[in-house]
């Protein structure tokens, strides 16, 4: 195996068609180790550091990515991109590839031991390879809703209170979902930033570029769901979600806080549910934080880990 050592953007870009394959072929690939998540954050966030991509190869074949930088004066320390947004760190490796992966990674992490201090890889999910090379532990936690069990799962007073809702809004006004395809992205785009400040607070204007840039590529992929519930003619609930795999990552969302008697947020997460069953996705992912309206559709909490040294 050899490793091809990248640490610079313009590296990282000449490496995006054969990372993107290896991305839609990685059995625990998320959103969060694509080129169309980490490109855009090393442009618009990366606050600093050299950037450490490791590209494993036999012969010619990328077999594996590790999309890596390290950073800090005091205490250097080897994070993987994407770090803070990021609700999954990972390697990314080719099927049936993953032990032989983590080994090389670690094993040249350990050959560059006089360059770094602290190791600080977070975010990693149960089962990741590079957890059997060290000493984890828990940092976060992820509701995650299986739609094999679903709706049986869901909160019995919450599932009749959804369909009130739904019926109420389907009788006293002119309803419709909509998803985002290339003609209307803009306009998503847009509504959703709006709902998203009405709801919570305005973006930082690099995190909503970025966004904005992560969700064409996404869109692009295939592999965005951006999902708006309109009132009357008027955009009153958004939610911004990607798929991967049998999976649907629900990232952000926002509504209109002059609704919240027709709970336009609920409904449209119904909807948006019930299109991933239909898509024949297995699972959603509400990522991190345990807010009590992921538990109310039947999600069930999951284990983030981090690894702070390497055997």
């Amino acid at each position: 195996m050899t490793i091809d050592v990248i640490d610079t953007y313009e590296g990282l870009q000449r490496w995006e068609p054969t990372w993107s394959e290896l991305w839609r072929q990685c059995p625990r690939a998320t959103p969060f180790q694509s080129p169309q998540w980490l490109l855009p954050w090393t442009r618009r966030l990366f606050g600093g550091g050299e950037i450490w991509g490791l590209a494993l190869r036999d012969g010619q074949q990328l077999i594996g990515f590790a999309p890596l930088f390290h950073w800090g004066l005091e205490q250097r320390t080897v994070s993987f991109l994407g770090a803070g947004i990021s609700d999954y760190g990972d390697l990314l490796f080719a099927p049936g590839r993953e032990a032989e992966c983590a080994a090389a990674v670690c094993h040249f992490l350990g050959n560059e031991r006089h360059r770094w201090d602290v190791l600080d890889l977070q975010e990693l999910r149960c089962g990741a390879g590079l957890l059997d090379r060290g000493r984890p532990e828990a940092c976060s936690i992820c509701p995650v809703l299986d739609l094999k069990s679903y709706p049986e799962t869901l909160d019995p007073k919450h599932r009749t209170d959804v369909r009130r809702a739904r019926n109420k809004l389907s009788k006293g006004f002119d309803l419709r979902f909509t998803n985002v395809d290339q003609a209307s992205f803009a306009q998503h785009f847009d509504e959703f930033v709006r709902l998203h400040h009405a709801r919570w607070g305005s973006l930082d204007p690099s995190l909503e570029c970025f966004h904005r840039e992560v969700a064409a590529g996404f869109l692009g992929t295939g592999h965005l769901r951006l999902s708006l519930l309109w009132i009357g003619g008027v955009a009153a609930a958004a939610t911004y979600c990607f798929t991967t795999g049998a999976a649907l990552y629900c990232y952000l969302s926002g509504y209109d806080p002059s609704t919240p008697r027709l709970s336009p947020g609920a409904v449209l997460l119904g909807w948006v549910i019930d299109n991933a069953v239909a898509e024949g996705l297995e699972e959603v992912d509400f990522l991190r934080q345990t807010e009590r309206y992921k538990y109310l559709w039947g999600a069930r909490d999951r284990v983030n880990y981090k690894l702070w040294e390497i055997a």
